[in-house]
């Protein structure tokens, strides 16, 4: 039999908002993706626009949020210049994963595909905050990005357990430790219940929440618990 991908598993149901609904102040954390690249032509100028989409499972909302930006076709090139609100995304972003200084460079020249590839596949949860833009005649707000998560490297073939998760993630090892001086079952069900608890508290961020979900999900049945 030819596997064509069905599956019984039904995708969960999410809200969709745009990200010209944000207004200043709001702030959103979820799993990041960045879609592909459309390219248009205006004048003599090619441009090109794609979407950032960032999924919260905390309230099941979905924000979309369009860049558009000048494209170079033969190098696949995106110029960004200071000031833009794809500026002001990427160079947040770069301050906090890199740790590189704000507005690091006055322009920046991005490969797009290795941009995509990197996003998609290295960032977990991120927390972005609509600022007000640089640019008054934009007429939407920024993004700047405060917190990311970066996707940990499968080190082994082998199937991990929840004790090797704890042993490198603080988040799942605050988890544990409580259900084992409580004498509950390492589940990844009760780590799950047990994590919600401490971001429904304050005790954890919803980064830090995301983040350790993500970790757990990626576990086989065979090491639900210990």
């Amino acid at each position: 039999m030819l596997d064509f991908g069905l599956t019984d598993l039904v995708p969960e149901e999410y809200n969709t908002r745009l990200g010209s609904e944000l207004v200043d102040g709001d702030e959103i954390t979820g799993k990041i993706l960045i879609g592909e690249l459309e390219r248009s032509v205006t004048g003599e100028r090619e441009v090109a626009q794609f979407y950032l989409v960032i999924s919260s499972a905390h309230d099941q909302s979905k924000w979309v949020c369009k860049f558009r930006v000048p494209h170079y076709p033969e190098t696949d090139t995106l110029h960004i210049t200071v000031g833009s609100a794809f500026y002001t995304f990427l160079d947040s972003l770069h301050h906090v994963v890199n740790k590189t200084p704000l507005n690091w460079k006055e322009n920046y020249y991005l490969h797009f595909p290795q941009f995509q590839k990197t996003v998609n596949q290295s960032l977990d949860t991120v927390t972005v905050k609509a600022v007000p833009p640089v640019n008054d005649d934009e007429g939407r707000v920024n993004l700047v990005v405060t917190s990311a998560g970066i996707k940990p490297k499968t080190t082994s073939s082998s199937p991990a357990t929840i004790y090797s998760l704890a042993e490198n993630d603080p988040t799942i090892l605050q988890a544990y430790s409580s259900l084992r001086n409580k004498g509950d079952r390492i589940t990844i069900k009760n780590i799950s219940f047990q994590l919600k608890s401490f971001r429904d508290d304050g005790d954890i961020s919803e980064v830090d929440y995301e983040n350790a979900l993500s970790a757990l999900k990626r576990l086989k049945p065979s090491v639900d618990y210990l």
